[in-house]
């Protein structure tokens, strides 16, 4: 007797503790980033306060660059997880406040009720049963409204440890049933997991440890589906509890080491505590006492440093059950006294239920049976009040009522099926059509893209045919220029000559004669000069420019000047000839068309950089780019060739004004 009374005792502490801390979720969605930071920051929440801090700051930071505000609520409500795990409320109240404000503002409902649900839920820590369960309740309406089943779940969850913690087992057994239903319909494996660890616990409570057993293996394989190790841990616990009440404390033992050091390296004080005390169960269970006296020890100490004081009592219940099966009254009686005194203060009635059974147990020892007899009275009667709201017959009433509310569920579920074949068939309707378009789309496009590019070669060939038929006319002018020059102007000269010589001997007859060879020969050497300006070579572009100015003023009495930068000189000879022939299409244009009285040339050069501005004060010329005439064209593709851009401004009211710009070869200016 004495043993399942104090394995049952043990089991108390674990109860408490999954209850309230398993029963928070995480609900991560945002992108990589953020889901990735907001793992960190859910694990960091269960015990490490630096990683905690530091974490959530960069996830906030992040959220707010990338967008995801609503991810900064979530990191507000794992700062209140924390805090509430380490029971300072006040804190933890506060960032569940700020989350709730967060979620407001970025209009996310999910985060919104969860910290509603959250702030209702701390009613209860004040104690307030009654105002909890009805705010609670009436969360649970809106959230059903809304099917957001992820805090349904959670209401359900924490309606249950009001309902457990309100000596009002069978109300907390509806929530936990009607949990699992929902969690199990909507496959939310980590409240399925909660549920059924809690469920378990109670089978244990009434002494059903197979059944228990069950409802902690199916929760086991659910918390690892979602890789939930913090989850798992405390169903592991469970799970070796039960086997202490089974008296099979064996297949308890790996377990027990597996979770130990789990505890250890994460550093959860609390949970390490209780599994101390477990391990001293399951020694006791095995008549080795003093080894079970040593985990309790080491459990009170852990308890005390950290100042977990509701769990105190348990392990002081654990070593008063040990001293009375040694028989030693003395220290039994001691340790009692301090176990009362807690459980006056906590009015954990179950604790104190335990302490008159104890009390009782001692008495019979010294034979003082009065004494003996008034204390198990008392203990039966608070046993009896805690027992009397659940039985075997109300667990087996709840088990179908949740058989019935399962096969409604499935219904729905194979409504929701229909609804979503029939909205897959659509889908894959506008997927063909979306097909067939985005088809037709494409060919169109490489129709588009392959016209594109074959008149890009068409204007490129043609762009070519121009520079090379530029080229060829720029060499046929100089072999023309070069035959008039050296074999006409020779001729010309050798007759001229002789009729000096025929002069000298008869003046009169032969002076008109020379002077219309002399002209004839000027204009050979003019026609010889335009066709190609092989001064160029000699004098440069600036002096065949300013003498190209001069023979238009001597011949037209127009105003013309020129400025042309030194730099000019050190380009090559074929882009100086290719800007020449560019200045004289545009003087021919303006003595032929424009009336002007004066011209201005410059060319200027900046860095490589040239400009050359041409502008005259004439008539002006109108320009359509789409219909540009040969003299035009002509300077565009030498433009071209000189790798130069030309334009016409065309609002100026009087007068004609080309600007050209172009970039010298690297290898001509040093």
């Amino acid at each position: 007797m004495n043993n399942y009374n104090h394995s049952r005792m043990f089991k108390k502490g674990i109860t408490i503790l999954v209850l309230l801390l398993i029963g928070f979720n995480s609900f991560a969605g945002y992108n990589k980033t953020i889901d990735s930071l907001m793992n960190i920051v859910k694990e960091a929440s269960y015990y490490d306060s630096a990683k905690l801090c530091r974490t959530g700051q960069l996830t906030i930071e992040q959220a707010k660059k990338l967008s995801a505000e609503g991810a900064i609520a979530e990191v507000h409500l794992y700062y209140g997880n924390y805090f509430f795990y380490i029971r300072n409320l006040e804190r933890s109240k506060k960032y569940y406040q700020q989350a709730l404000e967060e979620a407001k503002k970025w209009k996310n409902d999910h985060i919104e009720g969860l910290s509603q649900i959250r702030l209702s839920y701390f009613e209860s820590e004040k104690g307030n049963f009654d105002i909890a369960e009805k705010e609670l309740s009436e969360l649970l309406v809106i959230s059903k409204e809304k099917q957001d089943f992820e805090n349904v779940a959670e209401i359900y969850n924490l309606l249950g440890i009001i309902y457990k913690d309100g000596n009002q087992p069978k109300e907390a057994m509806k929530s936990y049933l009607n949990g699992i239903t929902i969690s199990e319909a909507h496959n939310l494996n980590y409240y399925s997991a909660v549920f059924r660890n809690n469920f378990g616990l109670i089978k244990l409570d009434l002494g059903q440890i197979k059944e228990a057993l069950d409802d902690f293996h199916k929760g086991l394989v659910m918390s690892d589906k979602e890789n939930n190790k913090r989850l798992s841990t405390h169903i592991k616990m469970n799970i070796c509890l039960a086997y202490v009440l089974d008296k099979t404390p064996e297949k308890a033992y790996s377990l027990f080491r597996e979770v130990i050091e789990y505890y250890k390296k994460n550093n959860f004080p609390q949970e390490l505590a209780d599994i101390y005390i477990n391990l001293a169960s399951a020694f006791s269970d095995t008549d080795r006492k003093e080894k079970a006296l040593d985990y309790l020890d080491t459990a009170i100490s852990v308890i005390q440093t950290n100042n977990l004081n509701r769990e105190l009592a348990n392990a002081y219940l654990g070593k008063a059950g040990i001293y009375i099966d040694l028989k030693k009254t003395a220290e039994a009686e001691k340790t009692l006294e301090k176990v009362k005194s807690i459980a006056e203060s906590t009015h954990e009635w179950q604790i104190l239920s335990m302490y008159h059974l104890m009390k009782y147990q001692i008495y019979t020892q010294t034979k003082n049976y009065k004494e003996a007899l008034e204390e198990f009275k008392l203990h039966i009667k608070i046993k009896d009040s805690l027992d009397a709201n659940l039985n075997t017959k109300t667990i087996t009433e709840l088990q179908q009522n949740q058989k019935v509310q399962k096969k409604e569920i499935e219904l729905e579920r194979e409504k929701e099926k229909s609804i979503l074949l029939e909205k897959s068939n659509q889908e894959e309707r506008y997927l063909k059509w979306f097909s067939i378009i985005a088809g037709i789309s494409v060919i169109i496009l490489i129709f588009i893209i392959s016209y594109s590019v074959y008149n890009k070669k068409i204007k490129e060939k043609q762009r070519q045919f121009s520079r090379q038929l530029i080229q060829n006319i720029e060499e046929e002018r100089q072999r023309i220029s070069r035959d008039i020059h050296d074999e006409i102007g020779q001729s010309l000269s050798v007759i001229k000559a002789k009729i000096i010589n025929e002069k000298n001997r008869n003046s009169e007859s032969t002076d008109e004669l020379q002077n219309q060879l002399g002209q004839v020969i000027e204009q050979t050497r003019e026609i010889s000069r335009n066709l190609y300006p092989t001064y160029l070579e000699k004098i440069g572009l600036d002096r065949s420019v300013a003498a190209l100015m001069e023979s238009i003023q001597g011949a037209t009495k127009m105003e013309c000047s020129s400025e042309i930068t030194e730099e000019v000189q050190l380009l090559p000879i074929q882009i100086q000839t290719h800007l020449f022939r560019i200045i004289q299409e545009c003087a021919n244009n303006t003595i032929k068309h424009s009336g002007a009285t004066g011209l201005k040339i410059s060319i200027t050069e900046n860095n490589r950089d040239f400009v050359l501005t041409y502008q005259d004060n004439g008539s002006g010329l109108k320009v359509k780019k789409n219909h540009l005439g040969i003299g035009l064209l002509s300077m565009q593709e030498r433009a071209k060739i000189i790798n130069g851009s030309f334009d016409i401004d065309e609002k100026l009211e009087k007068g004609f004004k080309l600007i050209l710009k172009f970039r010298s070869p690297k290898t001509q200016i040093i």
